[in-house]
């Protein structure tokens, strides 16, 4: 069982960033086969780990299993909360297997221990003195079907069998589906006084740079919407000074970890050179030196000091819109800079060749080197950033399905979630608590939950997604299975799992009383087939942002 669950967390893990591996696959915990060896039981803390397991997961898991057992086995998820283990745990455990290769199976007191430390990939089977598997003694063995019937009564949640995924319904019912000063020449961005998490050995190095010392690549929260980017940002750093993906350009919306990424390369730098040249700029900013310059006639004493810089990050170039003279004058520093191998890192909220009343060369130049996007994160990676923003300011304990709540409901980007989660913190604060509730939660960000709840429907939805593929908001109810039809009922109803609180069966009347399994299927075809069509991807990612506003 630890070789066979130590592969299988290895194949899972592929690919994915630590913070995601921590968050979703460490707390699955394998419990063992049932008596006839068709089944494989894994467990999960909590119902939202439980449906995220048995949607991304599970194909993966029978794949490894059928690789290392060489045989068809099912795989049942079912939600085994710790302390529901830990109870049970000296009158409930499963049965042993009789063939040898299969009959290794985990005491459930380990498994409780490990779903409360997170301990997974470690977790084995104990053998016994005779060489068996940890099997219970005379008595106290149960199949784990029984198991399961048991947990439901001791619960007292429903529990329903689908396509042989065991699931348990809802919880709560809240988380369910779920200027300025100089320096020379140059302008002096404003910046929060951060110096003190600077080493005293860099403070020279960091005078007049700009950079965030506290922005960093150890806590960039990375997942599928910003690891190329966040690859390509690390890869500056290792061939800095050398010809590469100069200009690295970053285009993304607002609040999206843009900035985040350009000063984590310029802390990066100046760790790994002291006595590097480089400075952090607004766009603004360096428009702002221009106008200064047109008074006093100084344009090239200004373009001079910059283009002395080894690395120069400039933020929002879109800001240089209608400004004829600054993008001509950046221009001529851009070529400077790149001629002498000295790196320019640029953002944006869009993609170059979008970027409006931008002269024409100066976008081809933009192009020239690497450009990345960063998305909107996913739900998995809206909760891994709240729960290292909680953990960061250490103010108040923030509980998992909380951070969950949050993420179902705050989608749009991350500076969004960071202040909902300062908003949530400072009501806790002031109430006394020491740990965020879900009912504090929900109080503090009822504003908000009620703005976000109004403002998206799933008739709004079937309109939009119509309107985007020409097609009438009748089919969306029909019954005709035309490829142009379907799938933009497929993406509607995706949208409207994402976006909505209703539950599929709800969606599936909404959609022309359809059964909830048609509305699943179309949901997890979606969400796969994201991951691999880009052209699909970036359909999805401007209907999402039609609907957000």
């Amino acid at each position: 069982m630890r070789e066979f669950w130590q592969v299988c967390v290895d194949q899972l893990s592929e690919g994915i960033p630590a913070s995601n591996v921590k968050l979703w696959i460490s707390p699955l915990v394998p419990i063992g086969f049932n008596t006839d060896e068709t089944a494989f039981l894994i467990a999960a803390p909590s119902p939202i780990k439980l449906n995220w397991a048995q949607t991304n997961y599970r194909d993966k898991i029978q794949a490894c299993l059928k690789s290392y057992f060489h045989k068809d086995i099912d795989v049942v998820f079912q939600l085994r909360r710790a302390d529901k283990l830990a109870t049970n745990s000296q009158s409930v455990s499963t049965s042993s297997a009789s063939s040898p290769s299969m009959n290794a199976i985990p005491n459930i007191a380990n498994a409780a221990n490990a779903v409360a430390t997170g301990s997974v990939t470690h977790l084995s089977a104990q053998p016994s003195a005779q060489g068996g598997s940890a099997a219970s003694t005379a008595g106290q063995g149960m199949p784990f079907a029984m198991m399961g019937a048991a947990l439901a009564q001791k619960t007292g949640r429903e529990v329903s069998n689908e396509g042989g995924i065991t699931v348990e319904i809802d919880y709560d019912g809240a988380a369910s589906e779920m200027e300025q000063g100089s320096a020379s020449d140059l302008a002096t961005p404003p910046m929060v006084d951060n110096s003190a998490f600077v080493p005293a050995h860099l403070r020279d190095a960091y005078a007049q740079t700009f950079i965030n010392p506290v922005q960093t690549f150890d806590n960039l929260v990375v997942g599928r919407s910003n690891e190329l980017a966040e690859a390509s940002a690390r890869h500056v750093v290792s061939h800095s000074g050398q010809a590469g993906y100069n200009p690295l350009f970053i285009y993304g919306s607002t609040g999206l970890g843009k900035t985040h990424l350009m000063h984590a390369i310029g802390n990066a730098l100046l760790h790994k050179t002291p006595g590097l040249k480089a400075r952090y700029i607004h766009a603004e900013t360096y428009y702002q030196d221009m106008v200064r310059c047109m008074r006093n006639n100084t344009w090239n004493a200004v373009n001079e000091q910059y283009a002395t810089l080894d690395l120069l990050l400039i933020d929002d170039i879109q800001f240089f819109r209608r400004r004829v003279q600054t993008q001509e004058q950046f221009f001529y520093l851009f070529e400077s800079m790149v001629a002498k191998n000295r790196q320019l890192v640029i953002s944006s909220d869009t993609y170059p060749r979008e970027l409006a009343d931008i002269n024409e060369r100066l976008i081809s130049r933009f192009s020239q080197g690497l450009t990345m996007q960063i998305e909107p994160p996913a739900f998995e990676m809206r909760v891994a950033i709240l729960m290292r923003k909680a953990e960061e300011k250490g103010l108040v304990e923030l509980n998992e399905d909380v951070a969950f709540f949050m993420a179902k409901h705050i989608r749009s980007n991350v500076r969004e979630l960071e202040g909902a989660l300062q908003r949530v913190t400072a009501y806790a604060i002031f109430k006394g608590l020491k740990i965020i509730t879900l009912d504090t939660c929900k109080e503090a960000l009822r504003d908000l939950l009620r703005v976000a709840n109004g403002l998206i429907t799933v008739e709004n939805i079937q309109k939009t997604v119509a309107d985007f593929y020409k097609i009438r908001v009748q089919d969306m109810h029909s019954r005709t299975r035309r490829a142009n039809i379907a799938l933009p009922r497929q993406i509607a109803m995706y949208l409207s799992k994402e976006l909505t609180r209703k539950s599929l069966p709800d969606l599936g009347d909404s959609f022309g009383g359809r059964d909830h399994t048609t509305v699943l299927h179309a949901v997890r075809k979606i969400a796969m087939a994201r991951a691999s069509d880009r052209q699909l991807n970036h359909d999805l990612h401007v209907l999402e942002q039609t609907l957000k506003g």
